[in-house]
């Protein structure tokens, strides 16, 4: 190809396995970039879905990529995309944002931790496409997100973005329904949204999987039904001064 040519690929389903995945994941990541309280949209319990309907309509069906040859550098001349990176090389990025992302969140930096550590989930979304679902090595890689998505979860809880914080343990917890961090931050995250309900199943849930987190369960419940009725104190007596 020369600049300014298109070229187009045909890719057969078998060959797109994932694809709707990681366009999911681009487009949460670039909906948080435009706006900071954007909320990602995830799916039903149970349910494949990516949340954007155009994706849905991709499963099972061969792709045409158009893509625009727009310059040529040199080896040297530029930073590498992702996609142009070994396996070695992502799995060697993939460890360097975490540490990044790691200092910045120790720092007290949480945007620049929230960027490295969606980089790092983004690029294991990629080395995932690669591999048959359930493979040895995509359960391998599957495994390596966790981490990442657990650090990823606590920064958003830090910014109390809980909606996003729930969308990422929901994933953990699916692949691993006993983590302990995860079910002690999707509880706060439902405790930060007023979801009583579902962050007292999340804290009864903990202290079932970890006996020795039961009384801190316990004192959290107990906090959030307090916090609640003071709120409710609050709206009754905001109303009636309204009349």
């Amino acid at each position: 190809m020369r600049p300014g040519e298109r070229a187009k690929f045909y890719c057969q389903p078998e060959k797109c396995v994932g694809y709707a995945k990681l366009s999911k994941t681009l487009r949460d990541i670039q909906k948080k970039k435009e706006n900071k309280d954007a909320v990602v949209r995830q799916s039903c319990c149970g349910s494949q879905s990516t949340g954007y309907h155009d994706l849905d309509k991709l499963s099972g069906v061969s792709l045409v990529f158009e893509i625009d040859l727009l310059t040529v550098e040199q080896p040297g001349q530029y930073n590498k995309q992702i996609w142009t990176m070994s396996e070695d090389e992502k799995y060697a990025l993939v460890t360097e944002l975490r540490e990044k992302g790691n200092k910045h969140f120790k720092a007290k930096s949480m945007d620049s931790a929230e960027v490295c550590y969606a980089k790092a989930i983004g690029t294991l979304e990629q080395l995932a496409m690669k591999e048959q679902p359930q493979s040895d090595q995509w359960n391998a890689i599957e495994d390596m997100k966790i981490p990442l998505l657990l650090n990823y979860s606590q920064v958003m809880l830090v910014k109390k973005e809980y909606a996003t914080a729930i969308v990422h343990l929901n994933t953990v917890l699916k692949r691993d329904p006993g983590n302990v961090k995860a079910l002690y931050r999707r509880a706060t995250a439902h405790s930060g949204s007023w979801n009583v309900e579902q962050a007292e199943r999340d804290w009864q849930e903990l202290a079932r999987v970890d006996p020795t987190q039961s009384n801190l369960a316990s004192k959290r419940m107990a906090e959030l039904r307090a916090a609640v009725k003071r709120k409710e104190a609050e709206e009754k007596a905001r109303l009636k001064g309204m009349f």
